[in-house]
């Protein structure tokens, strides 16, 4: 009798299922027209560009596939429809987002490879944050637990997290020490107001901690600094972990990241999930990502680390934590 009525549970179990995904099917939008505003030609810009718009001509995206890809710089207002339901404009890099936060157009604007912060600050400065459905984003960085949870993996025991911040990425801790408390992690900081405070405080925090975690702070990773921190971390035996395959090259340790092609995959999927109401989703970090490993750094470092491949399984199968 128990197994009867378990085999029926499940029958009416699928049965909704299935109705729920006729239906859902059923309110796809077909977009007519899909705008790609690039901040500037090159780089990862044009590598999503390249890779959006090829995933899109090869059917996904259930959109009618008339894509136009145009540069910040040469951009004009005409060059958008005033008043589109069905069209979709991606802004990428940040340029795009606030000259699309400044001045919206009628359309929906998804937003890529943009900071999560540098998002909500100029969503809440130009007043999008208010309609999310149509001002939304897939971000830059990382989810918390997937950096810490490279670091905890990749170093076992060595728990303590040195965060290099500028006084804006001050807000960045809320949910970070939040995230690190669950998995049993210590955050030590040091803020730095000006560039001469740099690499004192960047040697008083390497006393205290095990590795050093790089956040896309501009005021602190940027191209002037970069290489004092990394050669400074190296020195005293501190591994950095970057957010960037760019970072791991240059002498990170290691990295977690989500790569052009990734997200252009992922906003593809978006695509074709679009609701007919043209809502996006809430903006979100990016599904797809990747572990990148400097072997060399791990040698002279002498630290034994498992393959990329095993690093990528065990940070995926984290359960995923609210920040």
């Amino acid at each position: 009798m128990h197994w009867q009525s378990t085999r029926h549970l499940r029958y009416i179990v699928n049965l909704l299922g299935l109705i729920l995904s006729l239906l859902y099917g059923q309110t796809v939008l077909a977009l007519d027209n899909i705008t790609i505003l690039l901040s500037e030609e090159g780089s990862a810009y044009t590598e999503f560009s390249s890779q959006l718009s090829s995933l899109l001509a090869q059917g996904q995206g259930n959109a009618k596939n008339t894509i136009k890809v145009l540069n910040l710089s040469t951009y004009k207002a005409e060059d958008v429809p005033r008043n589109a339901n069905n069209h979709l404009l991606i802004a990428v890099g940040t340029p795009a987002m606030t000259a699309m936060a400044q001045k919206p157009p009628a359309m929906a604007v998804l937003s890529v490879l943009v900071p999560r912060n540098t998002f909500q600050k100029i969503a809440k400065q130009y007043g999008r944050h208010q309609d999310p459905h149509h001002f939304s984003a897939i971000y830059f960085d990382q989810p918390w637990y997937r950096q810490l949870g490279l670091i905890r993996t990749s170093m076992p025991g060595r728990n303590r997290v040195g965060l290099l911040l500028s006084k804006d990425g001050n807000e960045m801790l809320v949910g970070l020490s939040a995230i690190a408390k669950e998995m049993e992690m210590q955050i030590n900081v040091e803020t730095v107001t000006d560039d001469s405070e740099l690499l004192p405080a960047l040697r008083r925090l390497l006393n205290n901690s095990d590795s050093l975690l790089a956040l896309p702070d501009a005021a602190i990773y940027n191209r002037n600094n970069i290489p004092s921190i990394l050669l400074t971390s190296y020195r005293q035996k501190v591994p950095l972990f970057g957010f960037s395959a760019a970072y791991v090259k240059a002498g990170a340790l290691a990295g977690v990241y989500s790569s052009a092609p990734q997200i252009a995959q992922q906003v593809a999927e978006i695509i074709a999930t679009l609701p007919n109401n043209g809502y996006l989703p809430l903006p979100q970090y990016p599904r797809h990502f990747s572990v990148n490993i400097n072997t060399q750094v791990s040698r002279s470092l002498s630290l034994e680390m498992e393959d990329e491949v095993s690093l990528t399984r065990k940070i995926k199968s984290l359960p995923e934590r609210v920040q």
